[in-house]
């Protein structure tokens, strides 16, 4: 059943159920299967192409749907963490693709024992939230 539009909060629980991914990434079977790093990698993939100059490129429009980006040498692999994460967008289609990767990066660095990030939506993108966090970080 899909949830009302805003209602972050069940995203965040079905990103957590699409976390463990049994056969993904690490082989030995007494160790968590975990997407969680590959969901980081997409959220900051599609974040970093942000021009804060032009204010281009980035999140908004999820442009790793496509060929074009999602075709590219640096973005090899990243097509798992978008098919991990369509059963969520199917539960939840109210939010947009770069949303779903942004707080999809947010929950995985939390789940996996980081800190807390903050997520907020900003003129339609959560983007924001998520490219001042990985800065802070670098």
């Amino acid at each position: 059943m899909p949830s009302t539009k805003g209602d972050f909060t069940a995203v965040r629980k079905s990103i957590i159920k699409v976390l463990n991914q049994p056969g993904y990434d690490n082989y030995d079977d007494d160790v968590k299967h975990s997407a969680g790093p590959v969901l980081v990698r997409l959220a900051w993939h599609a974040a970093g192409t942000y021009d804060k100059e032009t204010n281009t490129g980035g999140s908004d429009g999820a442009g790793m749907r496509y060929e074009a980006e999602g075709g590219d040498p640096a973005n090899a692999g990243l097509q798992h963490a978008r098919v991990f994460l369509e059963p969520v967008k199917q539960e939840h289609p109210w939010i947009t693709y770069a949303d779903l990767w942004t707080l999809a990066g947010v929950v995985a660095i939390e789940e996996m024992g980081g800190p807390k990030v903050g997520f907020g939506i900003f003129g339609g993108s959560s983007e924001i939230a998520l490219t001042n966090y990985l800065a802070f970080l670098t």
